[in-house]
C-alpha cells in the first residue's frame, strides 16, 4: 500500500511541475508581497512603534538670549528635526511641499509675557504628534521663562511610566511574512482544484479506479503534495523574512522565545488550505470556475482577515468581522507566537478553529463529489 501511494503522490507533484506558471505564482507572488509591501509600509511602522522627528522651522523673531535658549532648546531635542526656510517660501508651501510639518515663532517679548509664542501646524499631521510637539514646546519655554534648568528632570521626580513593551502591533516583517505566506498557501485550492477537474474530465480518475487501489489510497495520494507545498512554501517565506528582508528593511524579524511553536501551528494551516482547495475542487464544475472561486475566496479571506490591513488597525466592526475568516486565527496564531511569546496551551484555541474549519472543508467535499 505504501508503494502505492508514493506512486500517487509521485504523479501528482510531477503533473504540478509541469505547470511552471502555478509554481511561480505559489512561491514568487508571497515573496513579491513581502518585499514590496513592507518596503512600501516601513514608514507607517517606524510612525508606530519608534516614533519620527518632527520637521520643524523655528522662527526667532527676539534674538533675546531667553529666545536664543530657547531655540537651542527646541533644535536639540530628540523629537525635533530642524529645518530651514527656503527664501519667499510662506507656510502653507512648507507644508503642501512636505518641507516641514510645524512652524514656531518666538516673538519679541514673549519672556515678559506680552507676546506668547505661536505655533503653526502642518493640518494633516497626525493628532498625536501635534499633542506631542505642543506639549514640548510649552514645557521648554516654561524651562525658559521660568529659569528651570530640567523640567523634565523634575517632573519625572513625580511621574513614572509603568508602560510595559509592546506586545501587539507587530514589525512590518512579523505582520507581512506569515500573512503572505499563509495567502499563498491559499491559493494551493487553485492548482488542486484545477488538476483535480481535468483528471476527472479527460478520465485519468476513471483509469485510476480499473485498478486495485483504494478510492481512500488515490484521496490522500492527491492531497499530500498539495499538504507538503504548503508546508515548503511557509519554510521558505520564513526563510526569506529572516535572512533576505531583514537585510533590505530597517526591521528585524523576531521570532519570539518558542519559535518551535510555528510547527504544530503549520501543519494544522496547512491542514487548513488544502482543505479549502478540496472544498473548491468539490463546488466548481469547471476549471475557469475553480480559479474564480479559489482566488475570490482567497482575497475575502485576506481582507477580512488581517492579511491586508494589519488586524491591530482594524476599526472593531472589522475586528469583529475578522473572525469568521481561517485566515485571521492562522495569523494570529503566528503573532502569538512573534509577538506574546505564548505558550501552545494559549495558541491550541486558534489550532482548533484551524482543525474545523479544515473537517468542514473535507467533510462537504467528501459528501459533494463525484469520483466517477
Amino acid at each position: 500500500m505504501s508503494k502505492q501511494l508514493m506512486e500517487l503522490i509521485k504523479k501528482e507533484i510531477m503533473i504540478l511541475l509541469r505547470d511552471k506558471q502555478t509554481i511561480l505564482l505559489l512561491f514568487l507572488m508571497p515573496v513579491a508581497l513581502i518585499l514590496f509591501l513592507s518596503l512600501a509600509m516601513e514608514g507607517v511602522w517606524a510612525d508606530k512603534l519608534t516614533g519620527r522627528k518632527i520637521q520643524l522651522v523655528i522662527e526667532n523673531e527676539s534674538r533675546s538670549p531667553k529666545a536664543n535658549l530657547l531655540q537651542e532648546k527646541i533644535k536639540s531635542n530628540k523629537l525635533i528635526s530642524p529645518v530651514v526656510r527656503p527664501q519667499g517660501m510662506e507656510d502653507d508651501q512648507l507644508f503642501a511641499d512636505g518641507k516641514a510639518q510645524a512652524v514656531v515663532t518666538i516673538p519679541k517679548g514673549f519672556e515678559e509675557g506680552d507676546q506668547p509664542v505661536e505655533m503653526y501646524f502642518d493640518p494633516i499631521i497626525d493628532i498625536g504628534y501635534k499633542i506631542a510637539i505642543r506639549s514640548l514646546i510649552t514645557s521648554l519655554t516654561v524651562e525658559v521663562v521660568m529659569g528651570i534648568d530640567n523640567l523634565e528632570g523634575v517632573i519625572a521626580g513625580l511621574l513614572v511610566e509603568k508602560t510595559k513593551p509592546n506586545k501587539e502591533f507587530p514589525t512590518p516583517l512579523q505582520q507581512n511574512v506569515p500573512a503572505y505566506a499563509i495567502f499563498a498557501m491559499f491559493f494551493i485550492a487553485i492548482p488542486m482544484s484545477v488538476g483535480f477537474l481535468r483528471e476527472k474530465k479527460d478520465g485519468t480518475l476513471q483509469r485510476l479506479f480499473t485498478y486495485p487501489v483504494s478510492t481512500n489510497l488515490v484521496i490522500l495520494g492527491k492531497i499530500i503534495p498539495y499538504y507538503l507545498i504548503n508546508v515548503l512554501q511557509f519554510v521558505l517565506m520564513l526563510l526569506i523574512g529572516v535572512y533576505v528582508m531583514s537585510h533590505i528593511i530597517s526591521f528585524s524579524f523576531n521570532l519570539g522565545e518558542h519559535p518551535w511553536h510555528m510547527i504544530p501551528v503549520t501543519m494544522v494551516v496547512a491542514a487548513a488550505t488544502t482543505g479549502f482547495g478540496v472544498l473548491v475542487a468539490a463546488l466548481a464544475r469547471t476549471p475557469e470556475q475553480s480559479s474564480t472561486l479559489a482566488a475570490t475566496g482567497a482575497i475575502l479571506m485576506g481582507v477580512f482577515g488581517g492579511i491586508m490591513m494589519p488586524h491591530v488597525l482594524m476599526p472593531m466592526v472589522m475586528k469583529k468581522l475578522a473572525m469568521i475568516s481561517p485566515m485571521y486565527w492562522a495569523h494570529q496564531a503566528y503573532l502569538d507566537i512573534f509577538l506574546r511569546d505564548a505558550p501552545l496551551a494559549a495558541i491550541l484555541p486558534k489550532l482548533m478553529v484551524l482543525a474545523v474549519f479544515a473537517g468542514i472543508c473535507f467533510y462537504i467535499a467528501g459528501r459533494r463529489v463525484q469520483w466517477m
